[in-house]
């Protein structure tokens, strides 16, 4: 047995030792998205909201009323397909064996930060292409608007090592 098998017993890093880190929440249904949905369409609303007043950009109600069940949707799409990079990161780094403990912070945090990335630049690009398309024509103003989406609502809270 090698130096490294030895120490991942003692310790017990497993992949299923990981109680439920904070990016997990976007993987598997829970009570928690009782919460999750309506305050990710709370915050989606205030972002675009603010945003939309920010720009000066008028017909705002109509705006908001057309584009905000895509802008909800495409962010719960990005939201779980960089859990699902975390995830994929976090399974090929159990399966080599690295000596990295990637279950103590900072491990946990630095292989959530390309599920962040990942899901705010999808963020960026699909509300660009398809959450306006019905309701504004302004190509400046909507890059405005689908960057504030994507710097504001990107899922943060995967950054967070919730482990037990």
């Amino acid at each position: 047995m090698n130096d490294n098998s030895t120490r991942r017993r003692k310790h017990g890093a497993r992949l299923y030792n990981v109680l439920f880190p904070m990016w997990m929440f976007y993987l598997f249904p829970t009570w928690l998205w009782l919460v999750i949905l309506p305050a990710n369409f709370a915050i989606d609303s205030l972002v675009l909201c603010l945003a939309m007043r920010r720009l000066g950009i008028a017909g705002r109600r109509e705006i908001w009323r057309k584009s905000i069940f895509r802008i909800w949707a495409i962010g719960f799409l990005s939201d779980f397909l960089g859990a699902l990079l975390t995830l994929g990161l976090m399974l090929m780094i159990d399966a080599a064996h690295l000596s990295w403990d990637v279950y103590l912070f900072p491990g946990t945090t630095l292989l959530a930060i390309p599920g962040v990335v990942l899901s705010g630049a999808l963020i960026y690009m699909l509300n660009k292409r398809y959450a306006f398309v019905k309701c504004m024509s302004d190509e400046r103003q909507i890059h405005k608007l689908s960057l504030a989406l994507a710097v504001f609502t990107a899922p943060y809270a995967m950054l967070i090592p919730l482990y037990g």
